[in-house]
């Protein structure tokens, strides 16, 4: 148990005096900041958005930023945390440690999903104060609490999505073959609505539920809610079985 913790904390320690942490925080903060000043008049136009330009119009919004933003800014996140240690060749390091290939993995994993909950937790939050300052219509408890539901079920997907990243980095070892995983399953959601199977494109969901890809659709079938949690159930087999059984040298 306490190699487990020291991995854990080992993990959290690199990923806090990286600059991947704070910029994403920094983004994190800023683009739902932007958002409310948007939609309280205070900059741009609000004609910008669809849809109504109030406290419910955006929560909404910002579920829609998770659904398509957070397949990109998660999916680097996982990219990194995996990536790296074969860019700076630091793999053969980590092997060498008291503790099982699954032990390494799963630290990584951990850290990666924690990072991204914290990182979407933090853009609602800044949403909602910014929301609170400049005085959006609408804006209560009632309608973060009810807000806050929906939203926290897209950003579970969007995590679970993202999970296959850090196989890709894997077998890729780097960042470039995850990064272009990430990009070619956005393309793939996007050209799903034109083959009339979008409902079936594990990427495609949480855009659909958020409204993202045009009409909200709430009441997706039950096989469409589950793949995006299908999808992170195989990125996470995919990853363990490649730290444990794949060569490393």
């Amino acid at each position: 148990m306490n190699r487990w913790k020291s991995a854990l904390w080992v993990e959290v320690l690199k990923l806090r005096r990286s600059r991947l942490f704070w910029i994403s925080l920094v983004s994190s903060i800023m683009v739902p900041v932007m958002i409310g000043l948007v939609f309280s008049g205070t900059i741009g136009s609000q004609s910008s958005f669809e849809g109504e330009i109030n406290m419910a119009g955006l929560l909404k919004e910002l579920g829609v930023v998770i659904s398509m933003g957070g397949l990109i800014g998660f999916g680097f996140v996982f990219s990194w945390i995996f990536g790296r240690e074969y860019s700076d060749r630091t793999v053969k390091d980590l092997l060498a440690l008291p503790l099982s290939r699954y032990g390494v993995a799963a630290a990584k994993l951990i850290v990666a999903a924690v990072l991204c909950a914290v990182l979407a937790l933090l853009v609602f939050m800044a949403g909602c104060l910014t929301a609170w300052l400049v005085r959006l219509d609408g804006w209560s408890l009632d309608a973060i609490v009810q807000g806050f539901s929906g939203y926290a079920r897209i950003c579970l997907m969007v995590i679970c999505l993202s999970i296959p990243v850090a196989w890709m980095a894997c077998v890729g070892r780097g960042y470039l073959t995850p990064l272009g995983v990430v990009l070619l399953t956005i393309v793939v959601a996007q050209f799903g609505g034109a083959l009339g199977i979008v409902e079936y494109i594990p990427w495609a969901v949480p855009g659909l539920l958020s409204g993202a890809s045009g009409e909200e659709k709430s009441h997706l079938e039950l096989l469409s809610r589950m793949l995006p949690y299908l999808t992170g159930a195989v990125g996470i087999i995919g990853t363990l079985a490649w730290w444990r059984y794949a060569d490393q040298t």
